[in-house]
């Protein structure tokens, strides 16, 4: 090719073809890496035993992390981690670390705005004061 010449229209659909072709490849895989960051955090919040997503609990001397129903079930059965066999003979239940992630932080402005919708419900809920016409003469004779 000269650069005289310039590109030919047959050349310049080759180069076009390549490009996109590349560019498609680049795409496909930024797409299979996100699919696998995405699994990849799926499966760190999955329990190590029972494969739920629940909240779960860490282990103070190890950090291995499980489910509550499974720390509770496995700790009635062993003195020791799943994961490592560390021992957790120990461990208090005030000593584990919950997990927590964005959904279970909340603003103050939501924690505000739920408390006061759930006293608008309750005060709905409470029966009508209705006064007695019986006791409206008693009351006039005490005042």
């Amino acid at each position: 090719m000269q650069l005289g010449k310039g590109i030919s229209d047959m050349e310049d659909k080759k180069q076009k073809a390549m490009c996109m072709e590349r560019y498609q490849r680049r795409e496909q895989g930024e797409k299979r890496k996100q699919l696998l960051y995405e699994i990849e955090d799926e499966i760190e919040d999955e329990c190590g035993i029972c494969l739920e997503t629940n909240s779960r609990v860490v282990l103070p001397n190890c950090t291995h992390s499980m489910c509550l129903k499974c720390y509770r079930d496995w700790r009635s059965r062993s003195q020791s981690c799943p994961f490592c066999r560390d021992n957790i003979k120990r461990v208090n239940s005030a000593e584990l670390w919950i997990l927590t992630d964005n959904r279970d932080v909340m603003d103050m402005a939501t924690i505000t705005r739920e408390n006061l919708r759930r006293l608008l419900m309750y005060i709905d809920k409470l029966p009508l004061v209705i006064p007695n016409s019986v006791l409206d003469a008693y009351n006039s004779h005490v005042k």
